[in-house]
C-alpha cells in the first residue's frame, strides 16, 4: 500500500477526480496547493538540500484520503 500511495502521479490523481465528479474549480484548487512542494531529509545534524515531491501526498494531511479515488 505505501509504494501504492507514492506512485500515483498529481496528474493521474486530478484526472481521476474530475472523472469522478469533483468539481473542476476544486481540482484547480487541490492542483494549486501541490504545486511546487519540495522536501528535505534530516540525519543527525545533517539537512539535505530541498528536493521537489512530484508524487503521492504528504502523510497525515486533509488531503491524503483523496489517494482512495486513485485506487478505485
Amino acid at each position: 500500500m505505501k509504494k501504492a500511495y507514492d506512485s500515483v502521479t498529481r496528474e493521474a490523481l486530478f484526472k481521476f477526480l474530475i472523472e469522478y465528479g469533483i468539481a473542476r474549480k476544486i481540482v484547480k484548487l487541490i492542483k494549486m496547493s501541490l504545486t511546487e512542494t519540495y522536501s528535505r531529509v534530516q540525519v543527525g545534524k545533517y539537512v539535505s538540500d530541498r528536493f521537489p515531491i512530484r508524487n503521492g501526498l504528504k502523510q497525515g494531511v486533509d488531503l491524503s484520503p483523496m489517494f482512495n479515488f486513485a485506487l478505485e
